[in-house]
């Protein structure tokens, strides 16, 4: 990995250069949108396309950046969320704050390259991620280089996170949203009901590879179950993450387990925090983690990181698993940032 991404930054400097396109400003940022060319393996070249917008601050000067990693049947929309933008977008109060950030769509994503869904794993997203984070820290991917990265994954974007870390120093810090080590085993029993191919939704079957059966969805019906504590968030918002739902690979749901593979975590040598909603049915269940406070959860993932020089948490009340997507998703945000600040 030491040898591969040096290589990868530096094929990416014109590539970059060429297809970065002008992007509606948020709030008090300016933003562009570009794609980098990453491999999805270390042997392999760099044939393929991650996309996504940096934003910087307005009258500031940037030298970390936020990396944003959604999760399964989401896209960069997760963070951006086009709905009252000022409440729910975690890159519009990040550059209020003064922070830059690269939301991007992970690979077999919205508007990154789709290849065949069985190179889309876990490790090919982790290695897309890190190869996006070389270009950031190069230079060739923005105006300038930034000296420090944060990974800030949700849900299995976080799992990516992670892997990114341990295998390829991909970060300066870790915040790591609605995932723990522990998933509740009857909450992913529950999950894995509700698949649905992507053949049956033309928006979705238009973006992947042709006869490509390894691309699925979730059906919208059965998507607020997990996602959602209902009486904490706005049916309008549930109605719209319905409408603008993405892929995920089989290849990712068989391999979502190498986050936790022995060796991965404990090889994390950066500051990391968790942030959960303690009506998170995957993460606070009875059969998961103690989400009763933030020193509880710490005390349950604090074994896992014993390279970490801090484990931190926050715990939301009366918000579920999509944290973004609630009416408190403003309050995570506030933590978010002011742990960064200190630890980024």
């Amino acid at each position: 990995m030491k040898i591969i991404l040096p290589r990868v930054a530096a094929v990416v400097a014109l590539a970059v250069a060429l297809t970065t396109s002008p992007a509606p400003a948020v709030a008090s940022a300016t933003c562009s949108e570009m794609r980098v060319p990453v491999a999805t393996a270390v042997d392999q070249p760099a044939r393929h396309r991650i996309w996504g917008r940096l934003c910087l601050p307005a009258g500031r000067t940037a030298t970390t950046v936020h990396v944003l990693v959604h999760g399964l049947n989401y896209s960069h929309v997760y963070w951006d969320f086009p709905y009252r933008r000022h409440h729910y977008s975690y890159v519009e109060r990040a550059g209020r704050a003064g922070h830059a950030t690269f939301n991007l769509d992970r690979i077999g994503v919205g508007r990154s390259s789709h290849p065949a869904s069985g190179e889309v794993t876990t490790q090919s997203n982790a290695l897309a991620v890190a190869q996006v984070v070389a270009a950031l820290r190069a230079g060739t991917a923005g105006r300038r280089p930034f000296a420090k990265v944060v990974l800030v994954g949700h849900s299995y974007g976080a799992e990516v996170a992670i892997l990114a870390a341990s295998r390829f120093h991909a970060a300066d810090a870790l915040v790591l949203t609605g995932t723990s080590r522990l998933k509740s085993p009857s909450a992913a029993a529950l999950a894995a009901r509700y698949g649905q191919p992507v053949s049956e939704v033309p928006r979705l079957a238009a973006q992947v590879p042709a006869g490509d059966y390894g691309y699925v969805t979730v059906r919208d019906e059965q998507r607020p179950a997990l996602m959602y504590h209902r009486p904490a968030a706005d049916p309008e918002v549930i109605a719209r993450d319905s409408a603008t739902k993405e892929t995920n690979t089989i290849s990712e749901l068989m391999t979502i387990g190498d986050a936790a593979a022995p060796g991965v975590s404990e090889a994390v040598s950066v500051p990391v925090l968790f942030v959960v909603g303690d009506r998170d049915r995957l993460i606070c269940a009875a059969d998961a983690n103690d989400c009763s406070s933030p020193v509880a959860l710490v005390r349950d993932q604090r074994p896992y990181y014993p390279g970490a020089p801090r484990v931190d948490a926050v715990v939301l009340d009366d918000v579920g698993h999509a944290i973004n997507l609630h009416r408190r998703a403003p309050m995570a945000y506030i933590r978010m940032l002011d742990w960064i600040t200190r630890n980024g």
